[in-house]
């Protein structure tokens, strides 16, 4: 473990927001609205007039790179993990533009690096990295568009997200997972391409960018910590922390093709 000046405790004491916060419960409550009415715009649209509609099912997974930024702008080294997701959408009727939803499950958070470090009996240990991670549950709900359709369907995607902590794995830091945010949101910017396998089985490669939009650990200026030397209670500062993560995706998509008669 690193060394205790790395690694300050923190009290809860009165006038701590714990956990779960108004504000926070709102702003989510928002952002689940907003892609409601999103779908809701974009599928009459979508849909009106067809003879036939295509919509599709599938299962995608990769690696992921997790970034964290603390508050007063400090950076953790990048956490390499994984993510699985499965998904279903729906085009349109000229198959450029398709809405879909998506449920998955994502590792994020950052990591540490150390080159060496000192025990508390000033005992020099080799270095290693040390992970801080949120197992999160996410659901999506987005627009995407191809840009051409031939044999390489190259497409790009824009979501909303909502995320739900199931659970976390601190290596360093352990006394801030009680301050773990459970729901949080955010986007997903995504570049992909898709080609045929057969005539309704599709693969594809996708890249996506997911900032988070709320802070996954939060941390009262008004909460105490403590002296990790003495033990004693010190006054408090405001710490939090932001998520951004990348993942490379490769996906399978089954089509259902639905043809309507008069």
């Amino acid at each position: 473990m690193c060394r205790q000046t790395f690694c300050p405790g923190w009290q809860k004491g009165v006038g701590g927001s714990g956990i779960f916060g108004i504000g926070m419960s709102k702003r989510f409550g928002i952002s689940v609205l907003v892609c409601w009415l999103a779908l809701g715009a974009v599928l009459p649209g979508a849909n009106s007039g067809l003879a036939a509609q295509t919509s599709g099912f599938g299962l995608k997974l990769g690696p992921s790179l997790g970034f964290q930024k603390w508050g007063g702008g400090s950076q953790r080294d990048p956490l390499l993990k994984g993510h699985i997701a499965a998904f279903m959408d729906s085009e349109s009727s000229d198959g450029k533009n398709i809405v879909y939803g998506q449920l998955g499950y994502h590792i994020k958070g950052g990591a540490l690096k150390f080159s060496f470090f000192y025990d508390v009996n000033g005992n020099r240990y080799p270095g290693a990295t040390y992970g801080m991670e949120f197992h999160n549950l996410s659901l999506e709900l987005g627009f995407k568009r191809f840009l051409r359709l031939a044999r390489w369907k190259p497409y790009y995607a824009f979501g909303l997200r909502g995320e739900y902590t199931m659970g976390t794995h601190f290596e360093v830091f352990q006394e801030m997972e009680e301050w773990t945010r459970k729901w949080n949101y955010g986007i997903s910017l995504r570049l992909g391409s898709e080609f045929s396998l057969r005539k309704l089985v599709l693969a594809g490669v996708e890249l996506n960018i997911a900032p988070d939009l709320s802070k996954q650990v939060y941390v009262p200026a008004s909460i105490r910590r403590l002296d990790p030397w003495t033990g004693q209670p010190l006054p408090g500062y405001e710490q939090s922390t932001v998520n951004t993560t990348i993942e490379l995706s490769l996906y399978i998509r089954f089509l259902r093709l639905v043809v309507y008669e008069d």
